[in-house]
């Protein structure tokens, strides 16, 4: 089975963790644009070629659900996967081609955009803040800690480079604003 990059996704998050796969979706959400109807035939086909396994659990008023844990063969690909350098980033934000046309817009409604994507922003930021929060409460001193520290370092630099993105965007949007505000440009 050749792996494409959503799967190798599904395996880093259950590296970390067993996960059913309505909580994969969940998680992978800002990581990744990826719905259910992508996820389960990857998480079927890879239980299938070995990578993860699954435990079935009885619930009482729904329907069983799967839990489904990385295997040793899956940390062995994955971890083959992680050295490989990552493909340029692919960026797409429709606020860039609302930018690009801005100019048909009017001064009120371009800066509501804008305060609109701020709002967003900071809304993330406050986000990230309680994963961070959450990601501090997990670390552990002592001798044995190293190991299970390591496996929280990719998420703490991910949050960390999220955090980063984020207020640079907030940034942009206050900077952006305050262009509008004193801009020449829309006016004519």
């Amino acid at each position: 089975m050749r792996l494409n990059t959503l799967s190798y996704g599904l395996l880093a998050l259950l590296s970390a963790s067993p996960l059913t796969g309505y909580d994969l979706a969940q998680k992978i959400k800002p990581l990744w644009q990826a719905g259910h109807s992508q996820i389960y035939p990857l998480l079927a086909a890879l239980e299938q070629n070995g990578y993860i396994a699954f435990e079935r659990i009885e619930q009482q008023d729904k329907p069983d659900k799967k839990e489904y844990s990385i295997t040793d063969k899956g940390l062995t690909e994955l971890g083959r996967w992680v050295e490989l350098p990552a493909e340029n980033p692919v960026l797409r934000d429709e606020l860039h081609f609302k930018l690009y046309g801005l100019w048909l817009s009017e001064p009120e409604k371009a800066k509501a955009l804008l305060v609109t994507r701020e709002a967003f922003c900071r809304s993330e930021l406050e986000r990230y803040d309680g994963l961070m929060r959450a990601l501090e409460e997990k670390r552990i001193s002592g001798k044995e800690a190293r190991k299970q520290n390591a496996r929280l370092l990719g998420r703490y630099l991910l949050i960390s480079k999220r955090m980063m993105d984020t207020r640079t965007s907030l940034a942009f949007c206050e900077w952006a604003m305050k262009e509008l505000e004193a801009s020449e440009w829309l006016e004519g």
